[in-house]
């Protein structure tokens, strides 16, 4: 996967908006750009399939309320190996017509400065999870062609066993060293309450990790039983979304119109902005630290605590932590995407989102509700581009597996770490 990240966010010149989106929705719905060969006009484009750097990379179309009520911003989210500075240069060389798109937004003065434009409107993560953190896109393109070349699967023990648990522990005591050297700096950071009581809520149900077992059982946590059995989302669903509070801040059916659709290959974008509970802010940061460092530290390859089909996933906070975003990769359909987190990861989505306005009241165990909030908090991404469409992680995983054992036979017997 990717070695590094890159989240742009910059303000839309008043009365281009518009024109911004048909631009990116054009490029969106012909992102090989097979329909530019027969134009009649050049058109702008950004030529992302003659990258071979860039594993995803999505623009969208996001509210801009700190410049007033019927203003947007441009979002630019990348995965991408390499430098940044080589990577923006790359950016700026697979535009043609930079100025019908960079052009559309505040302090784009021409490609000259174009990175220095980009440095001024980064936004840093507080949590970035890579599946295969430093395997770069001429790798996985290898490991790839293996495994649909391959007969048979990689050898492996097999899932569930005895054995297959033990190497499964051997490789987390492996990582705990690392991830003991970053906590003392989170725990300065937040705060070794806040730190603990983040932990807390994001492991309540992560159990079937072993040591996550150990933390729940030493500090007492448990996941709440629901309250009430009746869901809190609403009866008309086909409505329009609106507001839950006069702070909250909606994704109507209008900003859809003409973007890519979902399910067009393997893999899709979440791209998701909620409002911040500014009373919550810092226990969110501390939350965000833990899940940084379990994706950092701890995350075995190919899989998130169990989870096995999340390619990349960032959150940022936003406006000074007025907002949140989150940009994910992942594979499979958007419905089966929520229903795999909120059956496995339901404590971490509470951590996450209760911090934010609309979030249902019986948090991620309300299903239908959890749902009703994600899609009217999610942005279409006008233009999102993969590297490798076809490919899940776990077809990823099987190549890169089956390349070292054909370089190292040795390890053959070598259990796959996505599991």
């Amino acid at each position: 996967m990717p070695s590094n990240g890159l989240i742009v966010l910059a303000p839309i010149k008043p009365g281009l908006e518009a024109d911004l989106r048909t631009t990116l929705n054009r490029i969106g719905n012909d992102i090989k750009g097979k329909r530019l060969a027969s134009a009649a006009a050049p058109e702008p484009h950004i030529d992302f399939p003659r990258s071979q750097t860039i594993h995803f990379a999505r623009l969208a179309l996001l509210a801009d309320p700190l410049h007033g009520p019927d203003r947007q911003r441009l979002l630019l989210v990348t995965d991408y190996d390499g430098s940044w500075r080589a990577h923006v240069a790359e950016l700026l060389a697979l535009t043609t017509e930079p100025a019908a798109i960079w052009g559309c937004c505040v302090g784009y003065t021409g490609p000259e400065r174009f990175a220095g434009f980009i440095r001024t409107h980064m936004v840093k993560p507080q949590a970035y999870y890579r599946a295969f953190p430093a395997v770069t896109l001429a790798q996985i393109r290898q490991a790839l062609k293996a495994q649909a070349q391959a007969n048979e699967p990689p050898a492996g023990l097999p899932p569930g066993s005895r054995l297959d648990l033990l190497a499964t522990i051997a490789g987390d005591l492996l990582r705990l060293p690392a991830a003991a050297l970053d906590l003392p700096g989170l725990l300065l950071r937040h705060g070794p309450l806040r730190s603990i009581l983040a932990a807390r809520r994001v492991n309540a149900t992560l159990d079937r990790v072993w040591w996550v077992w150990l933390f729940n059982r030493f500090t007492l946590n448990s996941y709440p039983a629901p309250r009430y059995p009746y869901s809190s989302a609403p009866v008309d669903t086909a409505a329009d979304c609106a507001p839950a509070t006069g702070a909250d801040e909606v994704v109507g059916r209008a900003a859809w119109a003409g973007a890519p659709g979902e399910d067009n290959v393997s893999q899709n974008q979440l791209t998701l902005v909620t409002v911040v509970r500014p009373e919550q802010l810092k226990q969110l940061q501390a939350v965000l630290a833990v899940i940084d460092l379990y994706a950092q530290r701890l995350a075995s390859r190919g899989s998130l605590v169990g989870i096995a089909t999340i390619h990349t996933v960032r959150w940022a906070l936003l406006d000074g932590g007025q907002r949140m975003l989150l940009a994910s990769n992942y594979d499979g359909t958007w419905e089966n995407y929520i229903d795999e987190f909120a059956e496995m990861i339901c404590s971490g989505l509470d951590a996450i989102w209760e911090s934010s306005y609309g979030f249902p009241e019986l948090g991620a165990q309300d299903v239908v509700a959890l749902k009703q909030f994600l899609r009217c908090h999610q942005a279409p991404a006008n233009v999102f581009y993969s590297a490798y469409p076809a490919a899940t992680v776990l077809n990823i995983a099987d190549g890169l597996q089956l390349e070292q054992q054909e370089t190292s036979p040795v390890l053959a017997t070598t259990p796959s770490e996505a599991t």
